[in-house]
């Protein structure tokens, strides 16, 4: 998805603990999934969740709630969000080439 020497960062934002984030992309590489070579960083007050508004309501009053909808923001230089991507279903994940597109159109 990234060229190479692409000046792109990514990160993952999770509810979990930093140790459980770890757990989860060791989990990842050894079930020969692929490495994260990205920071996974955790939300647990879900500041950054909220301030995005991502909690996903269909977990309010059970154990899960703070639980956010799976979400891709491409933010550019000005720190603006140039494009994003929110999904109903934890299941659905925006595609590679959405990604790309969104990237492409920062140039």
């Amino acid at each position: 998805m990234l060229k190479r020497g692409e000046n792109v960062k990514l990160y993952a934002i999770s509810v979990d603990p930093p140790d459980v984030g770890k757990d989860f992309a060791k989990k990842l590489a050894a079930d020969g999934k692929g490495e994260v070579n990205f920071p996974i960083l955790s939300d647990p007050d879900h500041k950054i969740i909220d301030a995005y508004r991502l909690r996903d309501p269909a977990y309010e009053g059970s154990q899960y709630y703070g639980i956010p909808h799976p979400a891709v923001y491409v933010i550019d230089k000005a720190g603006k969000v140039a494009w994003a991507k929110i999904e109903s279903n934890y299941r659905e994940r925006p595609a590679n080439d959405e990604i790309r597109a969104a990237l492409d159109a920062l140039k």
